[in-house]
């Protein structure tokens, strides 16, 4: 949603099965109602589509992936939590449970919400450009993450240094990131866009409903005693089977060619 006027807060771009979700609430993408809601419709949206095979998380603003909350308009009480219901913050964890590979293009700073929205993606890959940091940095104002970093953080990167990180309101430049794990890739400025747009083309080649099956076992196993995860895994094993590209994977394997994915 925007004001009369003035560009969409979120708007989505597609090459071929990939679609591109950037936000575009300046100065900083700063979360706000409005924001969290356009990215949560965005990929909601896109996860009913099936021509889209892969979702990238991206920014129109230069220097900021997401700079965390309006800390204005929080402190003004226009954030405020219902306490009996669930946070539109929660909204993030949409891009967790939509059955497709989603990725977070992290093309400047991601604090605070920013780094707990990339959290919520399956891939995280960031620009080393020698300046931008990645970081839960809430408590620098006397407050905690909100929107499942407390969470997410320790079971990525361990439960000592997610708390420390947490603690401390560390924030870490993509070298950094990827020693411990926070990220998946730190790319150069000059090849980012196009080392995103690579791993997110060669995502959407492969088989679509398997990974988000995949996705779903783990997120339901994760966490659980080993017997329940394994139910899990069995459940998304026996649906893959009726899925077409199964049925293409194994005819391929069998006639020793290239499998064609299409993501059915």
């Amino acid at each position: 949603m925007s004001t009369s006027g003035a560009p969409p807060v979120v708007s989505v771009e597609r090459d071929g099965a990939v679609a591109v979700v950037r936000m575009n609430r300046p100065k900083a993408n700063a979360i706000s109602p409005d924001l969290v809601d356009a990215i949560a419709a965005a990929v909601e949206g896109l996860g009913q589509d099936a021509s889209v095979r892969c979702i990238v998380i991206a920014s129109a603003i230069e220097r900021f992936f997401m700079a965390g909350a309006d800390i204005a308009m929080m402190a003004g009480g226009g954030m405020a939590i219902d306490s009996d219901g669930p946070s539109f913050l929660e909204r993030f964890s949409v891009a967790e449970r939509v059955a497709k590979p989603v990725i977070a293009a992290i093309g400047g700073h991601a604090l605070g919400g920013g780094c707990e929205l990339a959290l919520c993606c399956d891939y995280r890959l960031m620009v080393d450009d020698g300046r931008s940091t990645i970081g839960l940095t809430e408590t620098s104002l006397g407050i905690i993450p909100g929107a499942g970093g407390t969470q997410r953080l320790p079971r990525l990167v361990g439960r000592a240094r997610g708390l420390h990180m947490i603690m401390e309101a560390s924030r870490l430049r993509a070298p950094e990131a990827l020693a411990i794990g926070l990220v998946d890739a730190a790319l150069p400025p000059e090849a980012f866009e196009a080392a995103v747009m690579e791993k997110a083309h060669s995502l959407a080649s492969m088989a679509t409903r398997a990974l988000g099956l995949a996705k779903r076992a783990v997120l339901e196993g994760l966490d659980r005693p080993v017997d329940e995860g394994l139910r899990a895994e069995m459940r998304a094993f026996l649906e893959v089977f009726q899925t077409a590209d199964a049925a293409e994977g194994l005819q391929a394997f069998l006639g020793k060619r290239p499998a064609e994915f299409r993501g059915e």
